[in-house]
This record gives structure tokens, C-alpha cells and sequence, in this order.
């Protein structure tokens, strides 16, 4: 149908510790006047003249209508969303041929509130160890005592010739050859400058 979404799988990060992409959503038509704080909710957006479909959680019920939030953002959409918006509430979702519930309401809510304090804590524990972090960076210990198996990959793309470099079938960083620029993981970074054939 045109007023429904073009499919029912999340994708994205802004609901992350509640949903993964791929997880098939399943929602229900209710009405505006029945959605309680801590409902998650999908809603269309308008972005550059086309529409996408947000999943976020329901903070607050104004006049002016909902304020949401995701579970893994540090604050609310700027854009109240009005009864013309909403698609749907999420009642549950599947995950590798398993249902879960979604967690609407108090529930909801209370989830929520977990998830923001660690999205806090999170970002308080990288602000308190960041200068920490660089001076062991700076001083080349860990490559002293850690040598992980690194294998690494070219790749043709449009930007040029890219290396991935792989441990334990994850990448944990790239090399684009010819602007000689870096991406590496975390921790990976920290044996970046002792091993110029990884991250040099």
C-alpha cells in the first residue's frame, strides 16, 4: 500500500541495544489519541523531498504533538511528529526466526531510561579516558606485548585502490592507498604507528 512503509526490516543505529537491523518489525494501526510515552513508534519523515520511516520512542505527548528520542541517541528529534506521520506503533519484532516483544509504554519507558544512562556513561568514560588513551597510544607498549594475526585485502574502488585489514573475519581498519589515509578500530589503533605494514 502507498501509505505504508516499503518494508518492516530496521535498519540503522539510532535504535541500537533495542533493535539490530534486520529485525522484521510488526505494527498496528492505533489511533493518535491512544500512544503513551515510552511507545515506539513508526512515522514518516521528509528528507530532501522524499519520504524515509523513522522507529523511535515516544519521550513526550505535547499539543503540539509527540517529541521522540531514539534508545541510542543523546537527544530528542528536533521535529515534533503529528497524527498526519504516524504509520504505526512496533508491538514486537523477529530476530533469527524468534519473536520478541517491543516494549511499549512504562516498560518502554524504563528501557529507555537504561539505555540512555549508559549512552552517557559511555560518553563520559571516553572524555575521562581520552588523554589516557592517547599517551598510551604515544608510547608504543602495546605493540610490544600484542601481535594479532592481520591479513589484508585489496580492493579496486571509484576513490581508488583501498586495503582492508582483517582479524578474526572482522576489519579493523582500511588503508585508501592513494590520498595515504587511515580508518582503524579501536584497539587496533594503538599498534597503528609501530607497524607501518598494518597502519603506518
Amino acid at each position: 500500500m502507498r501509505n505504508e512503509p516499503p518494508n518492516l526490516f530496521y535498519r540503522g543505529s539510532s535504535m541500537k541495544g533495542t533493535f539490530k537491523p534486520g529485525d522484521r518489525l510488526s505494527i498496528e494501526k492505533i489511533p493518535f489519541g491512544q500512544i503513551r510515552k515510552g511507545d515506539l513508534i513508526i512515522f514518516r519523515k521528509t528528507l530532501n523531498d522524499q519520504a524515509e520511516f523513522v522507529v523511535h520512542r515516544v519521550k513526550r505527548i505535547t499539543s503540539k504533538g509527540l517529541v521522540t528520542r531514539g534508545d541510542n541517541c543523546h537527544f530528542n528529534d528536533k521535529t515534533k511528529v503529528t497524527e498526519h506521520g504516524i504509520v504505526g506503533r512496533v508491538t514486537g519484532y523477529d530476530r533469527n526466526a524468534k519473536k520478541f516483544s517491543a516494549g511499549n509504554g512504562l516498560r518502554g519507558r524504563l528501557r529507555a531510561i537504561r539505555l540512555h544512562f549508559q549512552l552517557h556513561l559511555r560518553r563520559l568514560a571516553r572524555l575521562m579516558l581520552r588523554k589516557p588513551y592517547r599517551a598510551l597510544k604515544r608510547s608504543g607498549i602495546v605493540s610490544r606485548i600484542w601481535e594479532p594475526a592481520i591479513s589484508g585485502i585489496l580492493f579496486q574502488t571509484p576513490n581508488g585502490p583501498l586495503i582492508k585489514y582483517i582479524n578474526r573475519d572482522r576489519v579493523v581498519a582500511n588503508h585508501w592507498i592513494e590520498q595515504n589515509t587511515w580508518q582503524c578500530r579501536r584497539p587496533y589503533d594503538l599498534i597503528v604507528f609501530k607497524n607501518s605494514w598494518f597502519c603506518g
